[in-house]
């Protein structure tokens, strides 16, 4: 197995998504790294339930639970507070340095996901055991963007996960307003953008809006970027006949494809309490990221 990380963030937001997310980030991660922050970045409390259900369904996963703060970050070199317009995209933010902080220290390589973006593990595995990315310190793979169903594929590839060398990478990046591609272009060492597989097509595909209309308007609601578009209004457009334009623009045009890697809409959701967590969920206080950050620099 290679000495790879893999930091997913997750809120229950992603239900959907999550149980495939890590079954493919397992065929070549040594460790798994799911940050979860108890509210949702408006403040709001999590689902507990669905937490539980991802805790209990994961014991091979370390699931670090960290309190939201209302009032002050993580990082102590940062003043933004809850009257900034980038207050909630620094949580984002916040959930992979607070990965990073706890990773192994025999790894080698970190790759920060999403828990909405599937990457195939063995068309990953493959390209990374080919050491293409070995000149490189920090690399953005490329991704299939969808829209409203699994078949609905935007022609464009766009940039999203990062991949980086642990030994080189400065975690303190990630705490800017354009959360991963600002750590990439930060980076002052050797990088490298929109990579693809030994067969040339992208290995990652982004399932962001294939959601229920409920879930998308809840996701906005909640999520790092709401404050960047009207949302209730572009997501009211999109599902009632103005397809994917109203959420896009002219940005990406969309076509349909004859078979889906992952359908997210066919996962169920749970009717049932979970188990209480288990000893592979951490919860992180305020003082245990203080703790890390001192061994992280000694």
């Amino acid at each position: 197995m290679p000495s790879i990380a893999t930091i997913i963030s997750y809120c229950s937001n992603d239900f959907r998504f999550i149980d495939k997310c890590i079954e493919e980030a397992k065929i070549f991660s040594k460790q798994i790294l799911i940050p979860v922050c108890d509210h949702f970045f408006d403040g709001g409390p999590e689902n507990r339930r669905l937490l539980h259900h991802t805790y209990a369904r994961h014991p091979e996963c370390t699931f670090l639970e960290f309190p939201y703060l209302p009032d002050r970050l993580y990082s102590q070199y940062h003043n933004i507070g809850p009257q900034d317009t980038d207050w909630s995209m620094f949580w984002g933010t916040t959930s992979r340095y607070i990965g990073f902080l706890f990773l192994d220290p025999s790894i080698e390589s970190v790759l920060f996901l999403d828990s909405d973006e599937i990457c195939e593990g063995k068309a990953f595995l493959d390209w990374y055991t080919s050491k293409e990315h070995e000149p490189y310190e920090a690399l953005r793979l490329a991704a299939y963007y969808y829209a409203l169903r699994a078949t609905l594929r935007a022609q464009k590839v766009v940039n999203l996960p990062l991949l980086v060398k642990k030994e080189t990478f400065k975690p303190l990046t990630l705490f800017n307003e354009i959360d991963r591609a600002g750590a990439y272009m930060t980076h002052a060492g050797p990088k490298k953008e929109r990579i693809v597989g030994l067969n040339g097509l992208p290995f990652v595909h982004h399932y962001s809006w294939v959601r229920t209309q409920e879930e998308c308007l809840h996701k906005t609601r909640t999520w790092a970027h709401r404050h960047d578009e009207d949302w209730p209004t572009l997501i009211e457009k999109a599902f009632n006949g103005h397809t994917e334009e109203a959420m896009f623009g002219t940005s990406h045009t969309f076509s349909e494809i004859e078979e889906s890697y992952f359908d997210p809409l066919q996962v169920r959701f749970p009717s049932t309490e979970a188990r209480p967590p288990g000893s592979h969920v951490l919860r992180i206080a305020e003082r245990d990221v203080r703790r890390k950050e001192i061994e992280y620099v000694l």
